[in-house]
């Protein structure tokens, strides 16, 4: 029940959030101006560059905090972290050192006014100093994390959205423009790195923390992790962020901004999808340390199978209502945008298909494989874009993203999954991915029955729409998808608790 509220609420804090961004962002801009926004755009860009000083010791901490916790060996686990501390206070003082630099000398490097200048370099040196705060205090997050806590980080992250968002608008309606933006994000984001310490004390057992256990042997073990992990973070940066890129040095902006469109819907479907794996990365972790190599497996069948449930019918609803949410988000000049985000969106299914393969790659010793594919995946993605964006246009970008994510990620990342956990891969398909298939087609139908009845002309009838078809295909995969010891299972714990917690009962 734990993985399912982890995963739950992974998914909550996510939704709440592009939310709040759809509905902030137009209340932002009038708020401080265009010119304004941009300078804060500008900021927020180079501030979040300070975070990829985590060096991936983020990742490698719920890794081995999970593993630790599986094995029982709560003084190894306690050690790692303790290990951390110091390298996370190390890392804080040179990230005050960069924001000098940045805020001070380098500032000029940026086509900013005076006045502006100065605004940037007061917010730099805010903003700046919290995330160096924040590096030792992720700790407290990684210890939630990797026991499984998972849920109560996801409530403080959700606590901290709500709270960022309440601030912003109370202080730019109060006048104080781009700082305002800044207060509330500092504000939210320190409240929520001092709320993780008491939860990680009161919830992970016998949690502590201490300079003397500082071991120098621990830092080339977590090094062993930790670099491979920042190269796959630095490899999803550069396949999220560098087809603009690439797109501004041969076509106009115009292109660029009709691409923006369709690779932020795509964007935004992926990081959705993503939720899922996640959530199951400690529960990987935690099986590997206790040498459970079925568990291990089982996820890997079981977890993709559900992750696909959740997945596909997000996509392909996307897809079909490609053309009508284009329009009616940005309209009719946008049109080129449809094809492009069609091929987007199965590039995401791909990608899709090993969001849980390679977390179980990742979490069971196979880190660096997982971390060289990824780059791989950039390699050639990047250079596939820059060939074909001058023979066929914007297609061209698009088609680079989906042939290295069906080259990397479906050829070469699952079969190897396949191989360390001893099962052939035409029994990984036909278990982990093709049961959610046939509840598509009844969802499709449905969707297209309802377009024909009732015409899409507003998100809100999309959005109803949608949740009819999906709603449909919930129903269908949990006959065709779900074995029926998982649904019998599901049902005695659902009779338990009603029965536990009767209607007005005390």
């Amino acid at each position: 029940m734990r993985w399912i509220l982890n995963i739950g609420s992974n998914y909550l804090k996510t939704i709440v959030g592009m939310v709040v961004v759809f509905l902030l962002m137009p209340f932002t801009i009038h708020m401080i101006g265009k010119e304004m926004f941009g300078l804060w755009s500008l900021i927020f860009s180079v501030v979040g560059l300070f975070g990829l000083m985590d060096f991936g010791f983020a990742t490698a901490a719920v890794k081995y905090v999970a593993e630790r916790t599986g094995a029982g060996d709560t003084e190894g686990r306690n050690s790692i972290l303790s290990t951390l501390l110091v390298i996370y206070t190390c890392i804080g003082v040179v990230c005050l050192v960069l924001v000098a630099i940045v805020a001070g000398p380098a500032s000029g490097f940026f086509a900013i006014s005076g006045s502006q200048s100065k605004i940037f370099s007061e917010i730099v040196w805010l903003l700046g100093m919290v995330i160096a705060i924040s590096f030792p205090a992720g700790l407290f997050k990684a210890a939630l994390i990797g026991s499984g806590q998972m849920n109560v980080v996801n409530g403080l992250e959700l606590l901290q959205l709500l709270v960022n968002t309440s601030l912003i608008v109370w202080l730019l309606s109060a006048g104080y423009g781009v700082r305002g933006l800044a207060i509330s994000t500092a504000t939210s984001m320190l409240l929520t790195s001092f709320l993780l310490i008491p939860a990680a004390y009161r919830m992970v057992p016998d949690f502590h923390l201490s300079w003397r256990q500082f071991s120098k042997e621990r830092i080339p073990e977590l090094l062993s992790f930790s670099i491979y992990a920042f190269i796959a973070n630095i490899a999803m940066l550069l396949i999220l962020r560098i087809d603009p890129v690439v797109i501004s040095m041969f076509l106009p902006l115009t292109a660029v901004a009709t691409y923006a469109v369709a690779v932020k819907v795509s964007e935004y479907t992926y990081l959705l999808n993503k939720q899922f794996s996640n959530a199951l990365m400690p529960l990987v972790s935690q099986s590997h340390g206790k040498g459970d190599k079925d568990t291990v497996r089982r996820v890997l069948i079981d977890g993709t199978r559900f992750q696909m449930a959740v997945a596909l019918p997000f996509i392909a609803l996307l897809y079909y209502y490609a053309p009508s949410i284009i329009t009616l988000w940005v309209g009719h000049e946008f049109d080129d945008s449809v094809p492009l985000l069609r091929i987007l969106l199965v590039a995401v299914f791909f990608s899709a298909t090993q969001l849980n393969v390679a977390n179980v790659l990742g979490m069971t010793g196979y880190h660096r494989f997982v971390a060289f594919s990824m780059a791989g995946s950039a390699a050639i993605n990047l250079l596939l874009s820059i060939v074909l964006v001058q023979y066929i246009g914007l297609y061209g970008v698009a088609l680079a993203t989906l042939v290295a994510a069906f080259s990397i990620e479906m050829l070469i990342i699952i079969p190897r999954a396949c191989r360390t956990q001893e099962l052939s891969l035409s029994a990984f398909f036909m278990q982990g991915i093709f049961p959610s298939f046939p509840a598509a087609v009844p969802m499709l139908a449905t969707a297209w029955l309802l377009g024909a009845l009732f015409p899409a002309d507003s998100i809100l009838i999309i959005t109803l729409e949608g949740a009819v078809a999906a709603l449909v295909y919930l129903v269908v995969f949990v006959f065709s998808g779900v074995h029926e010891v998982e649904r019998l299972a599901v049902m005695r714990k659902f009779k338990k608790r009603v029965s536990a917690h009767p209607p007005g009962g005390v």
